[in-house]
């Protein structure tokens, strides 16, 4: 039996922010360090023996630094895919790609003197029937089977010393190794013709609860759709943050 992935990327500064500090890894698209988000959906299907990955970046940090890490992590992606995904296991992929968007992101941070900055990741690789999921802080990945949605990420966040405040992110990447080594969590689930992955920003799960993703995909069957109305909606309720959201179905090649 042959797969494919069918998928679907939108990107979008919201409502309230002027900048966009999300970036994205789609099979080979990204977008710039200074962007205004999407003009249009980025859409495709990749056969499962390419080895399909896609990723998500939240930047943090003042300034254009945000930005910049999500642009050197979706760059760092794009090179490390090109020339190791067929010579490396699936978890030894996203790991040394973990480290090498890490590292890059460092450097340029200490070669411009800049004291902070860093980004989410959230990336998910897909290989025969199964779907690799790696990711570094709050930026989200979930697997709608069965009319179930399940959160396959893992949250890296620190508690809150202050009611009402977001937690603060315990993993990222732009960490230097001196100060803290990065430790993704990486791990390995099982899926079956006609699951639909997510992959998102918290500008999207900040602003719909899961339940509300679930039901937007459980109405919406056309990819392109679901993703249309998922960013619609969180662009109806204020749209406060940068969103990205990435939707992958797969599928039976027929």
């Amino acid at each position: 039996m042959k797969y494919k992935v069918n998928y679907v990327c939108q990107c979008n500064t919201g409502k309230v922010r002027k900048e966009n500090q999300d970036n994205f890894w789609c099979m080979g698209n990204y977008l710039d360090s200074r962007n205004s988000g999407l003009l249009a959906p980025v859409t495709g299907s990749a056969e499962i023996c390419d080895t399909p990955v896609f990723a998500v970046f939240d930047g943090i940090g003042g300034e254009q630094y945000g930005e910049i890490a999500a642009f050197i992590a979706a760059e760092s992606l794009e090179k490390v895919y090109n020339d190791e995904h067929k010579n490396k296991s699936a978890k030894q992929f996203l790991d040394f790609s973990c480290e090498i968007m890490n590292n890059n992101i460092c450097k340029y941070a200490e070669n411009n003197n800049i004291y902070s900055m860093g980004t989410t990741a959230a990336v998910l690789l897909f290989e025969k029937t199964s779907a690799c999921v790696c990711n570094l802080g709050d930026s989200k990945i979930y697997q709608y089977s069965d009319s179930s949605l399940i959160q396959r990420s893992q949250d890296h966040v620190s508690p809150s010393l202050f009611g009402g405040r977001k937690p603060a992110l315990a993993q990222y990447l732009g960490i230097p190794e001196e100060e803290f080594v990065i430790n993704p969590y990486i791990e390995e689930y099982q899926c079956r013709p006609g699951d639909r992955f997510v992959i998102c920003s918290d500008g999207l799960t900040d602003m719909l609860s899961e339940n509300e993703i679930k039901c937007i995909l459980s109405d919406y069957k056309d990819l392109p759709l679901c993703a249309e109305m998922l960013l619609n909606t969180v662009l109806d309720k204020g749209g406060i943050d940068n969103v990205t959201i990435i939707l992958c179905d797969f599928l039976e090649n027929i």
